[in-house]
């Protein structure tokens, strides 16, 4: 039996103490995210979560968003966590926030976002259509949150709108705008 660890009568013994811990392993959930107190670090993450009925915790960047966005409304509640490259880290700590979403690869790195509070990045862009992208980090959101039918009315209203619209630009004909 040469090469097999020797094992002590010490760590047999807490081995067996701790076994009934072992089931309980099994079955951890990650913690359920508060929609009351998620953060958005960038502006895509905020409309997707105004889109489907929630008022972030907390938005990088108020006064901006407010002068060039200005569509959905930002509550005058929302707390400001500073510059959307370089939010507060302290306050976000004090903050406690339940989740925080930001657009992927822009801003602070996850991994020091991670310290403060469970996270992920939704993608603006592919670089092709950004409708579709859109459209799949909507989607994204609404999953995280269980909220799949706020985001199908949501998209139900968008191609009612684009509808009604596409008389307007008729005479346009196949030119982009």
């Amino acid at each position: 039996m040469s090469g097999l660890p020797l094992i002590s009568r010490r760590r047999l013994l807490t081995a067996m103490a701790l076994s009934p811990l072992l089931w309980q392993m099994n079955t951890a959930h990650a913690a359920v995210i508060d929609p009351n107190r998620i953060v958005a670090l960038e502006w895509l993450p905020v409309e997707l979560l105004l889109a489907l009925g929630i008022v972030p915790y907390g938005v990088a960047d108020t006064i901006n968003y407010r002068l060039w966005v200005s569509e959905p409304p930002l509550p005058d509640s929302v707390i400001d966590v500073g510059l959307r490259t370089e939010p507060n880290l302290e306050l976000l700590t004090e903050m406690k926030p339940s989740f925080m979403v930001w657009s992927a690869g822009y801003g602070p790195s996850p991994e020091m976002l991670a310290r403060i509070a469970p996270g992920r990045g939704f993608n603006f862009s592919d670089g092709k259509q950004p409708l579709a992208m859109a459209r799949k980090s909507l989607t994204e959101m609404a999953d995280l949150l269980n909220l799949q039918s706020a985001a199908e009315t949501h998209l139900a209203h968008y191609e009612d709108f684009i509808r009604s619209m596409k008389p307007r630009f008729v005479k346009r004909g196949a030119r982009p705008l």
